[in-house]
């Protein structure tokens, strides 16, 4: 569970990063700006509801 939770959080951190360098890499080409935000933005969005999934399982796993 650990371990699960971990990956997920390092992915997260990862899809933020996308978006912050797609939005502060002004220098980079548009296409790829535009690329880097929407990776960022689907990954961040799958990442945010497994963690929440994954959460729940484990509070109703506990009870």
């Amino acid at each position: 569970m650990v371990q699960n939770f971990t990956y997920l959080a390092f992915l997260c951190g990862i899809s933020m990063f996308l978006v912050v360098g797609g939005v502060i890499l002004t220098n980079l080409p548009l296409a790829l700006q535009i690329l880097m935000i929407t990776i960022g933005l689907i990954g961040g969005i799958f990442c945010f509801i497994t963690l929440i999934r994954v959460l729940i399982r484990h509070n109703t796993e506990k009870e």
